[in-house]
């Protein structure tokens, strides 16, 4: 349709106005995106209110980008404690997440000639485990534990299919093992615990864990093992409060593009090398204490998972080129030079990387586990990192814990 509209122009204004209409659907669909950057600006801004009003002023996102729509308000319905209304934008993001394995070929067809944004996004490897992650930690603060025990069996299937690229989710690791720990799985949490022992630069952080299931399944000589690495000063408690902390802001993905001869442009797009750095947790208390901190630097691990796609992403690449440079061709040979020329032109704007991601994820997630006397307390928390101008004191009131109890609470640095 859009050739025989122009059949009585120029062989010039011919062959070029199919990528001109391609280029201004790339624009409409990068500013489709925009509307989330702002969702997450106002987020990271801590004005969680005013991102969920962006989010919800319509679908601006269309199908190409509504798994990140629902990513996006997840994270921002869970910062304004709405765990169960996160909780059914997250599912949303999975179900998505398994229906977007079945690849469109028209959409890959397309794309060999145009730009990645016109593909489905289908989320980084680390994207969707931390949609678990997010539910996990729901399901926990809403009590609903069975329901936290199903994500952290989902999260284990995700983390099987990418091991190496998300070993260093050590944050999700151990909230899957505190998932079948807070429910008597004492095997399947040992077993969680025992590997994360083994990546860990040591076992320090998960040796009381793997001391207490080892001995409630009868194996003395893990006891035994693990009883060199307990930290000196060993809490303990009837109950527990356990916090999940995140703070600062994941790295963006940028573009990086080289240019050969002839206008030929390879892109691909990379994580900034921004880090976040683990905050400072002092309880105001000189009786209480936490157990060793277990915490993700999510920008590593989004890192790691880019560059175990960089095969594919090199090898497509390569394959658009091509494609790309026999259009060209083939418009210099049936046509002129000026039409070959116009149409390299848009040919190289439209090789614009894919640099969609999750905006609103924090930097870093941590687990605090404080093991306290059953009965109220009114904590004091101090917390301090590079994002915070001075040390900030949070107030934990009325927490009350019952003998064995474990109560969950998340904060937003």
């Amino acid at each position: 349709m859009i050739f025989s509209y122009g059949a009585g122009l120029p062989s010039l204004w011919r062959s070029s106005l199919y990528f001109i209409l391609l280029a201004l659907t790339f624009v409409s669909l990068t500013g489709c995106a925009g509307q989330l950057t702002k969702a997450a600006d106002y987020y990271h801004s801590d004005h969680p209110q005013q991102a969920l009003v962006v989010l919800n002023e319509g679908d601006h996102t269309g199908k190409r980008n509504e798994l990140l729509y629902n990513f996006e308000k997840g994270i921002v319905l869970h910062n304004l404690g709405l765990y169960q209304k996160s909780t059914n934008q997250l599912l949303k993001a999975i179900k998505l997440i398994d229906r977007n394995e079945v690849i469109s070929i028209n959409e890959q067809v397309s794309s060999l000639v145009t730009t990645e944004w016109l593909t489905t996004y289908h989320g980084e490897y680390s994207e969707r485990l931390w949609a678990h992650s997010y539910l996990m930690m729901n399901y926990l603060l809403l009590g609903k534990y069975d329901d936290a025990l199903v994500e952290a069996n989902q999260a284990l299937k995700r983390l099987a299919s990418h091991p190496n690229a998300l070993k260093k989710d050590y944050f999700t690791r151990a909230l899957i093992a505190l998932c079948f720990a807070n429910l008597d799985e004492d095997n399947d949490a040992y077993i969680v615990y025992k590997k994360l022992a083994e990546d860990l630069q040591s076992p320090t952080p998960v040796a009381a864990d793997l001391i207490n299931s080892a001995r409630r399944l009868g194996m003395t000589d893990e006891v035994n093992k693990y009883r060199q690495y307990l930290p000196p000063h060993l809490p303990s408690g009837e109950a527990e409060l356990v916090l999940f902390i995140a703070n600062g802001q994941i790295p963006k993905k940028l573009p990086g593009n080289v240019v050969l001869p002839k206008s030929i442009r390879f892109s691909f797009p990379y994580y900034d090398n921004n880090k976040t750095s683990r905050p400072g947790i002092k309880i105001l208390s000189s009786k209480v204490y936490s157990l060793p901190l277990l915490s993700t630097d999510l920008g590593d691990v989004a890192r790691d998972c880019l560059a175990a796609r960089k095969v594919k992403i090199i090898a497509k690449e390569t394959l658009r080129a091509a494609s790309k440079e026999a259009i060209a061709q083939a418009v210099g040979n049936n046509s002129d030079a000026a039409a070959e020329a116009l149409v390299r032109v848009a040919l190289f704007l439209l090789e614009e990387p894919d640099t969609r991601s999750w905006l609103t994820l924090p930097g870093r997630l941590t687990l605090v586990r404080i093991p306290l006397p059953a009965g109220e307390h009114n904590l004091q928390i101090e917390l301090s990192g590079d994002n915070l101008k001075r040390h900030k004191v949070i107030e934990l009131p009325g927490i009350k814990l019952r003998r064995g109890q474990r109560v969950f609470r998340s904060l937003k640095l």
